[in-house]
């Protein structure tokens, strides 16, 4: 097994003092810049995740190899970006805004990025009201994920 670290380094503009709108607005600009980089920089991996691609090992053989991002580092705010949730949303379950710290006996549903995705096509296709509510009541942004296609 290997295990390659990856790291992005982005920089974008700081909220400034100015207005809840102003930084609404600067906030929804960096979150739609991240998507391009991460497409880009994760590009490769998209295909060869699904393809494989032949690898030397350290034992002077190669094999065919199917390599899948296993784990990611981040806190809140940016688990919250690039999994497109809302601000009060668990980035792991569907536990609504309101329930957060409530019962912790209470088992929710895991989110499932793939229904999103389906249910982000119907949109495209027409069916509106009950997907718009659907997405409030989960509390997902309508847009992909950096992780969208990935295994």
């Amino acid at each position: 097994m290997s295990v390659q670290l990856v790291e992005f380094l982005h920089v974008l503009p700081k909220l400034t003092g100015e207005s809840i709108q102003a930084n609404e607005t600067q906030r929804q600009i960096n979150e739609d810049s991240l998507q391009p980089v991460f497409e880009l920089g994760l590009a490769l991996l998209h295909y060869i995740s699904h393809e494989g691609m032949v690898m030397p090992y350290a034992d002077g053989k190669t094999r065919l190899c199917f390599p899948i991002v296993s784990a990611w580092i981040a806190d809140h705010a940016e688990l919250k970006t690039l999994h497109r949730i809302v601000s009060k949303s668990c980035p792991k379950c569907e536990v609504p805004c309101k329930e957060l710290g409530g019962n912790l006996r209470e088992v929710y549903e895991v989110r499932d990025y793939t229904i999103y995705e389906e249910k982000a096509r119907q949109l495209e296709s027409g069916e509106t009201a009950s997907t718009w509510v659907y997405f409030r009541q989960v509390g997902v942004k309508i847009r992909q994920n950096v992780f969208t296609g990935l295994h």
